[in-house]
């Protein structure tokens, strides 16, 4: 499963996760927990939201694995 860029997207747009939270209307508890290594996969609808908000396309907030992760 490709990680999200979540955190490097609202670094790189210079926004807390209270800012993304509140532009997004996905909540701040949300957010925190999508930023972990272990988050579960979102619902589309959220990625939509948080996509909308960082002002990116939905597939530019995934990461996709490296070669070395495929593997583990």
């Amino acid at each position: 499963m490709p990680d999200l860029r979540l955190r490097d997207w609202r670094a790189h747009r210079a926004l807390s996760q209270a800012d993304l939270a509140e532009r997004s209307g996905v909540t701040k508890a949300t957010i925190v927990n999508l930023e972990k290594v272990d988050h579960r996969t979102p619902h589309p609808r959220t990625v939509r939201r948080l996509a909308k908000a960082l002002e990116v396309q939905p597939h530019e907030l995934y990461r996709e694995p490296s070669i070395e992760e495929e593997i583990r």
